[in-house]
């Protein structure tokens, strides 16, 4: 049973140790002398995020003639929840996290539309959207609340889609009524899964194999790769791609950080962030090609594609009652939806 999630909770309890951090790290470096920033995400370097990250620290430090080192720290190294990383970006102490974006509805709730399910009608569309004047003023947001997405041009959308690995087959979106779920902190998910009918366990990506082995949790979200790698499939053999939402992905620095870089510094960072979604997309066209194979071979997971029509009419109510009770701005959803 999960207890009431306060959403934005979780900045509050950093407050003092990002005060701390921020008086520590605010002193700008030597001229002349190396900076050496750490960055983080949450699951493994062989996933298309690992492989994105790596490829944006290498190009950074090619760019900038060795004056900027970015150390990468996979599997929540530096923190195995999102939000902990996110405030230790912001504070400074932490150089980059590479993450989605659900996350940042705790400081704009414009951002939640970009977690909640069947909204976007495809990767174009979203495209679209994050080129858009609105997502523009977004940005604007955030940076005010002391983030700021590095690359300029959003290259980094994620190529495998989204949809259920569960110990049973799912068709249709009443197969989720009871169905124990793993969720992550993030209010847009936690809320449509609920919805759905889902009985919801919120936890880290970490802890996800220990729930599926003694019974805790029977399905979870993702893309498919990034399942298997996490040997979910040992417990679950049914991957339902519903295509959940289309999922951008970004290295996101603070502006504490960003202040302390010259001008040559900071289109080098833009530039590497830009080549390095290219990166990230082909890892994840041939991460979604090589481990279908190997589920399919190896563990015996089965895939299941079932008509989405049924899903988009089952979430339509869901999303009027989001605006109706203020979890997503009034309008947002039809605004989003015109795009084109």
């Amino acid at each position: 049973m999960i207890k009431k999630l306060e959403i934005r909770a979780w900045r509050l309890a950093c407050v003092s140790v990002a005060t701390a951090a921020v008086a520590v790290l605010l002193a700008v470096p030597e001229a002349g002398a190396k900076m050496v920033l750490k960055g983080g995400h949450v699951v493994g370097i062989n996933t298309d995020q690992g492989q994105g990250a790596e490829i944006f620290a290498k190009r950074v430090g090619e760019l900038t003639n060795g004056e900027i080192e970015i150390q990468v720290f996979h599997d929540g190294q530096l923190g195995t929840k999102d939000p902990e990383q996110l405030e230790s970006v912001r504070s400074g102490a932490q150089g980059f996290f590479f993450t989605g974006m659900e996350w940042f509805k705790a400081w704009d709730d414009r951002f939640g539309i970009l977690s909640t399910p069947f909204v976007f009608r495809d990767r174009a569309h979203l495209g679209a959207f994050l080129a858009s004047d609105m997502f523009e003023d977004m940005k604007k947001s955030l940076e005010k609340n002391g983030l700021r997405f590095v690359p300029k041009k959003f290259t980094w959308i994620r190529a495998a889609d989204r949809g259920i690995l569960a110990n049973r087959p799912i068709f249709t979106p009443d197969a989720m009524k009871g169905i124990k779920m793993r969720m992550f902190q993030s209010e847009m998910p936690i809320k449509t899964w609920t919805a759905l009918g889902a009985n919801l366990f919120v936890m880290p990506w970490a802890d996800v194999y220990t729930a599926f082995a003694t019974g805790q949790v029977e399905s979870v979200t993702g893309s498919f790769f990034v399942m298997l790698q996490a040997k979910h499939v040992e417990y679950a053999k049914y991957f339902t791609n519903i295509k959940e939402y289309f999922q951008p992905i970004s290295p996101v620095i603070g502006t504490v950080t960003w202040n302390k870089l010259t001008d040559s510094q900071k289109r080098a960072m833009e530039q590497a962030a830009e080549e390095a979604g290219a990166a990230f997309v082909q890892a994840g066209l041939d991460l979604t090609k090589s481990t279908t194979a190997e589920g399919k071979e190896k563990y015996g997971v089965a895939f299941i594609d079932p008509p989405l029509k049924p899903w988009h009419e089952k979430m339509a109510p869901v999303l009027a009652a989001f605006e109706k009770d203020g979890v997503l701005p009034k309008g947002l959803v039809d605004k989003v939806k015109a795009i084109k």
